[in-house]
């Protein structure tokens, strides 16, 4: 297994500019639209108040009492940096527990718990190279096979949209990175997820090409950030 990036996103990697390039091109959610509104705008405004990454912009959001000020220093209305909070928000997926991925063992989720790994973030965590897997894999029993899994799992989890059920479909359906899915066609995941889904009952949720395109957009996008 190769080496794992970190769980999140390193917002200070993201400058502002790159991260308005990136709102250009991304498909966004219809209610997240308004963020095209006066982007380059908006966002030249951003700069002027000194705020040069994702992260800085993150921090000067994050309360409705730092928001209220921001707006009126910038002129940029309330609701166009509370859907930017949002927006942003959405780059940092939050962990999975283990025990919610369906049809993996139950002794392999009570050992990764006993170990410490209980969530898709302690996946990252704990097995950054093939020296702590292969330790982990010594002390705990768990096959190598039972540990990709787990790790393809967490990480597909990291895509905006995809929760614990979805990737579990997704696994099965053959898509085991987020490269895999990144480079999937829409139509085509549907139908292979859709699959999958009908014969093990996963989620009820109706999706529809749109969906597949959002995650893939989703998963490009995690790919290009990193």
């Amino acid at each position: 297994m190769s080496e794992l990036m970190s769980y999140s996103i390193d917002l200070t990697g993201v400058s502002l500019q790159n991260y308005l390039e990136i709102l250009k091109k991304q498909n966004l959610l219809p209610g997240r639209r308004i963020l095209l509104d006066d982007l380059e705008t908006n966002f030249q405004r951003i700069a002027d108040a000194g705020i040069g990454d994702l992260s800085a912009l993150k921090k000067a959001l994050s309360s409705p009492e730092k928001l209220s000020k921001f707006a009126e220093r910038t002129h940029i209305s309330k609701e166009y940096l509370i859907i930017l909070k949002r927006e942003i928000g959405s780059l940092e997926q939050k962990p999975v527990k283990i025990s919610d991925f369906p049809g993996l063992d139950g002794k392999t989720v009570q050992i990764l718990s006993e170990h410490g790994i209980k969530t898709s973030k302690d996946v990252y965590s704990a097995f950054r190279n093939e020296v702590t897997e292969r330790s982990l894999r010594e002390k705990s029993g768990i096959s190598r096979n039972e540990l990709g899994e787990v790790c393809s799992l967490s990480d597909l989890v990291r895509i905006n949209g995809v929760g614990a059920a979805a990737a579990r479909t997704m696994f099965q359906a053959g898509y085991t990175t987020i490269k895999d899915i990144a480079s999937a066609d829409a139509e085509e995941l549907l139908e292979q997820i859709s699959a999958v889904n009908e014969n093990e009952q996963y989620y009820h949720a109706r999706l529809g090409k749109k969906d597949m395109q959002f995650v893939i957009d989703s998963a490009a996008l995690l790919l290009d950030l990193e």
